[in-house]
């Protein structure tokens, strides 16, 4: 493969980078043909040894997501990192499906729990409203006032938790594209 074409298919498949970065990369690349060229190889010889474009660009967007998604704390952006990693190899997609789909579940689970305890005396003014307040038990108001004061205590075990599973997404995001790097290399 050329220069041209090596670097062609490089700025095609490079997806979640800007303009600027995306032609940092490509100057950077353009800089190992450079030398390459010092050391007395061929055009072929050096994209051979750099590796498939697509590839490259596959580990570069998946870097950018990551980077992107631990500086903006944003659960879209963890969500965009999270496919882009996936997208590296068929067994990536596993490896990154299986844990974040179960750990997930248990967030999302302890969120709604959450959000029930701390609206149950709305529910309780729900029931009074409809079957009238003379059939709203002590028992009942004791009751929704205990959940609520264990929603509010979860509220902040939520919101630690949740901020925990962001921080532990993106460090095993970068994590896992290390692996495939060196898995890669070897």
């Amino acid at each position: 493969m050329t220069k041209n074409e090596f670097l062609k298919q490089l700025h095609k498949h490079l997806k979640h980078t800007s303009d600027e970065e995306r032609q940092d990369i490509l100057n950077e690349y353009e800089t190992h043909f450079y030398s390459g060229f010092k050391e007395g190889k061929t055009e072929a010889q050096i994209s051979a040894e750099l590796g498939e474009p697509r590839n490259l660009a596959k580990e570069l967007n998946a870097t950018a997501a990551v980077e992107k998604a631990e500086h903006s704390n944003k659960f879209v952006d963890v969500g965009n990192a999270i496919f882009a990693v996936m997208g590296l190899s068929l067994l990536n997609f596993f490896v990154i499906l299986v844990p974040f789909v179960f750990i997930l579940s248990i967030v999302i689970s302890l969120i709604i729990t959450t959000i029930s305890f701390v609206f149950s005396p709305v529910l309780l003014l729900i029931k009074g409203m409809i079957e009238g307040f003379e059939y709203v038990l002590l028992f009942d108001v004791y009751a929704v006032g205990a959940i609520f004061g264990v929603g509010l205590m979860l509220f902040v075990i939520t919101y630690l938790i949740s901020k925990a599973f962001y921080l532990i997404c993106v460090k095993y995001l970068r994590w896992n594209i290390k692996v495939v790097k060196r898995s890669a290399v070897s």
